[in-house]
């Protein structure tokens, strides 16, 4: 996956090209976010979806032995996760309870 540097691109963010972390990747040739039109034709969100945060979420659950008393907290962990691991850890830290330790 080419890796975008997202300069002046209001996306960047919210795109896996910017937030995957990976170094080493190559880069695009030229920004594929065009000003003018206000459109990115690489553009690949990185904000995970409600199916993925229910998949997740299911298998910490199982991890977990089940508990009946932990959904919410078991579906804000999965999501965390997710969010840690396509890059999004602006949003990441938003969501980061300062009583948790994390």
């Amino acid at each position: 996956m080419l890796y975008c540097p997202g300069s002046g691109c209001p996306f960047r963010h919210d795109c896996t090209h910017h937030t995957q972390p990976n170094p080493g990747r190559d880069q695009f040739g030229a920004l594929p976010y065009d000003a003018e039109t206000h459109h990115c034709d690489a553009f690949v969100s990185n904000i995970p979806d409600a199916a993925t945060i229910r998949e997740s979420a299911y298998y910490l659950w199982l991890r977990r032995s089940c508990p009946s008393d932990q959904a919410e907290a078991i579906w804000a962990e999965a999501e965390r996760l997710l969010c840690i691991s396509t890059g999004r850890v602006r949003y990441y830290t938003d969501m980061i309870d300062p009583s948790s330790g994390l």
